[in-house]
């Protein structure tokens, strides 16, 4: 099913002529059921966009359909399929040049902020049980509100390195709690590559209620 051909129609004049009006698609009607059917973890699951996947690809793959690629974008909150949808590595390269009018290199030499990470890993004899990463952005400075003394901050110079600041080790009972705090200095290039991977993680509807989903869609948009 084609994603506007169920849409109601209205009524439209481009020049406010009242002799031309002309008979168009509502493309502004729309319908959140898809986030409530989104939410229930029993009917969809997890997808890896990779750098050959669209939409329409995915769509014909899962689904059998391209056309059915409307399901995956609303599925998925995804308004403007081009950024908000994971770019080719290719793309993404052109996009940073249009962005910062850097070429890749200079992308990966230029310091777009820095992060404060805070790892804690809990071992017992050697084995890791869990780990985790708390990352926060910070500025150059450290500000001491006790003193109302701002100091440089121990980040480092160069894009894409990381120093330690501090590391804890704690021991527990049954485990030994390490905490490794280090600030991080993240390039131009790295933030948009990282921005970009996390579009890749995407939900997909399971195949089996596909019909249903098209036919409850159709009820809406002909119903209101």
């Amino acid at each position: 099913m084609k994603y506007f051909e169920n849409f109601t129609k209205v009524i439209y004049t481009f020049d406010k002529n009242v002799e031309n009006q002309q008979l168009a698609t509502n493309i502004f009607a729309r319908s959140t059921f898809l986030r409530e059917v989104a939410n229930n973890s029993t009917i969809a699951y997890e997808y890896q966009v990779t750098d050959e996947d669209t939409p329409e690809v995915i769509a014909h793959k899962i689904y059998g359909d391209p056309f059915r690629s409307w399901i995956i974008l609303l599925f998925n909150q995804i308004i403007n399929p081009y950024y908000d949808w994971p770019l080719k590595n290719e793309v993404l390269d052109a996009y940073i040049l249009k962005k910062y009018g850097q070429t890749v290199d200079q992308a990966r030499s230029t310091i777009h902020h820095y992060e404060k990470r805070v790892t804690k890993t809990s071992t017992f004899q050697g084995v890791v049980l869990d780990e985790t990463v708390e990352t926060t952005r910070i500025g150059e400075y450290d500000v001491n509100f006790s003193t109302n003394v701002i100091t440089p901050a121990a980040v480092p110079t160069t894009a894409d390195t990381s120093v330690v600041v501090s590391t804890e080790t704690l021991n527990y009972t049954t485990y030994i709690l390490t905490i490794v705090t280090s600030y991080r200095a993240v390039s131009n290039y790295t933030y948009e590559f990282e921005e970009n991977e996390k579009k890749r993680n995407i939900k997909l509807l399971e195949p089996a209620y596909v019909q249903r989903v098209e036919d409850e869609f159709k009820e809406l948009m002909v119903n209101g």
